[in-house]
């Protein structure tokens, strides 16, 4: 059975931690523009946005016991906790973008569904790392210094049940923009002008009556050879 009460870091110089922050970095940006369209188009976005948010609480649960592997792998497992975490980052966001931007009924509703989900991130980041700060603080007063990512973990798994209700659905409900709206009136107002000029009659149009008394009630159009 795994201890829960214990508290230590890893004591890396402050060279070690910049190239690990570059090299997530590099893999952050390398992956975005090759992994995920990829995992994407072969799996689709509601797949891969379960899958993901279901290795959250596992990533959680397992990174404080990094501290206690042997010296010689602690670096291993640092690395391998990064990349499984950037991955996991990478296909994610995305994912839940995309399905966010198709859950929209409709595109005047779409800038509102984009700000209150841009809204509640940002509030997220800013009262996330006071939150957890505090509990990771709690936790090393009662000697659990892996009490902050438990508590992400226990987060993250309620996201991940959540996500068995999720649909992706196939898109908005607007119509094509690029398809004209068929003219049935000027189309049969056409056809009546051809068939006349072709037998060079005349033609009547009736024009609403008008406030003057005097006007016309209707127009003659002329269509025959001026003969006729």
């Amino acid at each position: 059975m795994l201890p829960f009460k214990f508290t230590g870091g890893f004591g890396l110089s402050t060279k070690s931690i910049g190239f690990i922050i570059s090299f997530q970095g590099a893999y952050s940006m390398a992956a975005q523009l090759f992994l995920f369209p990829l995992v994407a188009r072969r799996f689709g976005s509601l797949r891969v946005f379960r899958f993901v948010v279901m290795l959250y609480p596992v990533l959680y649960l397992a990174v404080p016991y990094v501290v206690l592997l042997p010296k010689d792998l602690q670096m291993v497992g640092i690395y391998a906790c990064l990349v499984l975490k950037v991955t996991a980052a990478v296909l994610a966001y995305p994912s839940n973008a995309i399905l966010l931007t198709n859950s929209a009924p409709s595109m005047l509703v779409l800038g509102a569904i984009n700000g209150i989900a841009a809204s509640t991130a940002s509030l997220s980041r800013a009262f996330g790392p006071t939150i957890s700060g505090l509990i990771h603080s709690a936790g090393l007063r009662l000697g659990y210094s892996g009490l902050a990512w438990w508590a992400s973990a226990l987060v993250s798994l309620l996201g991940a049940i959540e996500s068995a209700w999720m649909e992706d659905v196939s898109g908005r409900l607007d119509p094509a923009e690029d398809e004209p709206a068929p003219d049935v009136d000027g189309d049969a107002e056409a056809d009546v002008t051809d068939d006349l000029e072709a037998e060079g009659e005349t033609a009547w149009v009736a024009i609403p009556p008008s406030k003057d008394t005097s006007a016309p009630s209707r127009t003659e159009i002329c269509l025959g050879s001026p003969e006729t």
